[in-house]
Order: C-alpha cells, then structure tokens, then sequence
C-alpha cells in the first residue's frame, strides 16, 4: 500500500520480512537511522542504537531506565509528550525536531519519528541527526542578514549619490554611450534644460545643444571614449548664443558604457535670459528680497537678498517651487495678492510673514506688481522685513480703521474677522454720533437709536472716553 507523502513502500511486508531475524532486524535500524530509541508503553527509554559512537558520547548510557521526557531541553517536552499520546502511524509516522542537552556543547538537534513495534506497546523512536541541516538554516540566517546589511549600506550609498549629484551647482548629465541618450540628469541640468514641458531623461543628447554644435558634441564624445580621460569643448547650448565649457568623461558599469557631461554654466550669465531680465528690471541690486512667479504660483527667480531673509543655500534650492509653501498660509495670502495686482496694478506695504528653510517665522511687508513679457504674465514682489512684530490686538484693544484687518487675512479663521469687523462699525458709528452731536451721550444714544444704558455700556466696552455730556435739554 502506497501513502501519499512517503512515496512507495513495500507492498507485502508481513510476507517479505516474515523470517528475518531479530539481529538482522537490530542491524538494519542502526544503519537505517543516526539514533533508535526503543519504549515501552509508557515512554520508557528500553534500550538505545547510535551509529555514529561519538555522537552523544557516552551519555546514550544513562538514558536507559529513562523517560523520554527526561533526557531532552525543556522545550523539547511537550514535543515527546504530543509523540508518545499520539495514535501510531505506520505508514506516515510524524516526524518532529526533538533537542538533547550536550555537556559542555550546544544542544543537539535530533529529528524523531515513532513506530509501533508489537501490540504489546512496545515502540521504536527512529532519529536523524539535524545539525548538517542546522549549519544549513543558520548558515541561510546569516547569509540574509549579510544581504541585509549590503543592501542597506547600498541605499545609503545611493542616497549620499543623489544628495551630492542633486546638490551640485553646475548641470550634469548621464548618457548612455551606446545610444548618446540621457538615463539621469541633477537638478540644475533639470532647471536650465527641462523648458516647456520637454523633459531629460530619454532625449538625445543633441536636443541639449544648437546645431551648430552638433558635430563638437559628437567628436567630444568619442574623444572621451578614446582617452578614458576628462575632455573638455566649448560648445553653444540650445537656445544660447555664446559657447560654454562642456566637460566629458567616458566610464563603464556593470557591462554598461556611460558618458558624464558637466556645463560649466555660470549662474551669473544670461543662460535664462527671460528670467534674469525680470528680476534686473524689478531692481536685483536692493537689500529688500525679491521674488518672481509665473501664474502657476511657481518660483522664477529671486535675488540674493530674498535667499537671506529665507536661510536658503542656493537659487537652484528654491526656483521651480511654489512661493505659497514660503510666504504666508499655502494657497491664502498669495492668491489675494495676485488678485489685487490684477484688480488694482499693485500691492503696498502688505503685512505677513515668511518661512525660513530652518523652520523660523520672519514678520515681513510685501510689495508688489504684475510684468508682461513676451505675451507672459509675471508677478513680482519685494519683501522687506518688517522693522517690528506688529502684535494682533488684544480683545480689549480697539481696532483704529478697516485697514488693521488685512493682516488678519489667511491667520484668522474668517468668523473671527467679521466679529471684529462689526466692532469697528459699531465704534466708528459711535464716535461719529459723538461728534455730531458734541460729545453729547444723550443726544448720541437717541440718534443711535440706543438707550442711554446701552450706549454707556458699549463705550465702556469700546474704550471710548472724553468730556462727554449727559445734558439732554430734549427730554
């Protein structure tokens, strides 16, 4: 009879093996397994086989007379108690990892299955020695925790790469030898080349530079493939009109052929004539920071005084980014000041505040005005860092004018500013009933249409005093 997870056995054993004898019987065990234990019916250790007579030593001896049980780690207990309660399987004994504590060595690992051997309880622990496989599993442990570590030094590696090639001031790229195609480029190769949504990765290195230096390109190339060495040309770039210095360098990875290419761009020439130009009319050279955006919100350039006020490294840092994510509340204050200069042509000494690149609040007043070029529109603003806080007034502090609400815009919850916008009208009506009438309260409340008590009670709460009179020759 054949059972599906032992493959094939004998298929008349009480026939084929009717006459062998018991030693004969003894023998084949020994050589059959690493270890037999034979148990009487209640876990009794009988007698023991070991074909190997090192591989317990002598302490095999002690263990006749023994329970199972006894002779192996504690946590190996319950392991023998499940095999011993078991119903015996002849066909399919189960086999389980038992451990036998070694004096003065490791634990040995031993896997055992159990036969019945008469229907007199009598049963046959047959054991293999695990350590082989052991060495095995710890050997597969600590190769993937080598791989482990490897790959996490790897992505380390990685992440310093591209910090420092993301950082790098002048543009680099990365080409495929093969197909003078780019596979990577940085962040300022991004910046000077990506226009009008073209992007790097997978254009021809040709779309980099005019035509007239098509062929230069080429022959810097190979000449850096040549010589293995850094070769450098000067080379007109797309859309430029003086040459630059373009450095190239042949290299190889993992079967791959790559050429590196650096642009000697000087951040100070017209490489973004449109852009320079904007920030030169609007005044580079004044201590106040200033920052031009397109209608997308986004950062087109910005002067060195604004890189102060915000703690920011670069220009590189900070162009291509939203300027809502540095001044003001994201998506709040920008866009009432854009509205403005559409509606009025400009903004005046507006107040808020900006964030530094290291987590700081700077309280600034922003200037600003629109900029038509080449059929763009542009907006530019000034940033001048405000001579003092100008603390939000306390509840008990009277607003003067309408004019001290615009700075509550985008940090006061709208609820609050009507609150305190009808405190204004309610006090500038009050004030002008007492002018009108001369400082007189009586007259005042009457034309307020207030009674006395309540007109006392909201210039107690406005704060308003003066030589009122409480004259009323009317009544």
């Amino acid at each position: 009879m054949e059972h599906p997870s032992t493959g094939r056995q004998f298929s008349d054993p009480s026939r084929s093996f009717a006459n062998l004898e018991a030693a004969l019987v003894a023998t084949m065990v020994t050589a059959a397994t690493d270890i037999a234990l034979l148990l009487d019916g209640d876990g009794t250790i009988v007698d023991v086989a070991i074909r190997e007579p090192f591989l317990f030593g002598e302490i095999e001896k002690t263990w006749i007379g023994r329970q199972f049980g006894d002779v192996v780690t504690v946590e190996s207990k319950q392991k023998v108690q499940r095999m011993l309660s078991e119903r015996p399987d002849q066909e399919a004994p189960a086999r389980r990892e038992i451990n036998h504590p070694m004096p003065g060595g490791p634990d040995l690992p031993v896997g055992y299955s159990i036969m019945p051997l008469s229907q007199t309880g009598m049963r046959l622990a047959l054991g293999r020695d695990l350590r082989t496989m052991a060495s095995l599993q710890q050997d597969l442990v600590e190769t993937q925790l080598a791989l482990e570590t490897d790959y996490a030094r790897l992505r380390s590696t990685e992440t310093q790469y591209r910090v420092l090639f993301d950082t790098a001031l002048e543009p680099i790229v990365v080409l495929d030898a093969g197909t003078n195609r780019i596979i990577d480029a940085n962040l300022a190769a991004r910046q000077s080349f990506e226009k009008e949504g073209r992007r790097l990765s997978g254009a021809a290195l040709a779309t980099l530079f005019h035509s007239s230096s098509h062929a230069g390109i080429e022959a810097l190339a190979q000449a850096a493939r040549a010589s293995g060495e850094s070769e450098t040309a000067n080379l007109i770039l797309v859309g430029g009109e003086r040459k630059v210095p373009v450095a190239a360098r042949f290299y190889r990875q993992h079967g791959s052929s790559r050429i590196i290419l650096r642009f000697a761009i000087d951040e100070q020439a017209p490489s973004e004539p449109i852009e320079i130009d904007l920030v030169s009319r609007l005044g580079s050279t004044i201590p106040d920071g200033i920052a031009v955006i397109g209608p997308d919100r986004r950062i087109q350039d910005v002067n060195e005084s604004f890189l102060d006020l915000t703690e920011i490294a670069s220009r590189n840092q900070v162009v291509g980014h939203p300027l809502d994510e540095i001044l003001g509340r994201r998506g709040v204050e920008l866009a009432i000041l854009m509205k403005a200069i559409d509606t009025d042509g400009f903004v005046r000494n507006f107040s808020t505040h900006l964030h530094s690149r290291y987590g700081g609040i700077v309280e600034v007043e922003v200037s600003g005005s629109a900029i038509t070029k080449d059929d763009q529109r542009f907006y530019g603003f000034t940033v001048r860092q405000a001579t003092r806080a100008q603390p939000r007034p306390a509840p008990s502090e009277p607003f003067r004018s309408a004019n001290d609400m615009t700075g509550l815009v985008g940090r006061v919850p709208l609820r609050e500013i009507i609150r305190e916008t009808a405190d204004i009208i309610e006090q500038l009506c009050i004030e002008a009933a007492l002018d009108i009438t001369r400082n007189n309260r009586a007259s005042a409340a009457e034309m307020l249409g207030l009674s006395r008590q309540s007109l006392y009670s909201k210039l107690r709460r406005h704060g308003i005093s003066g030589n009122y009179s409480d004259n009323d020759e009317t009544h």
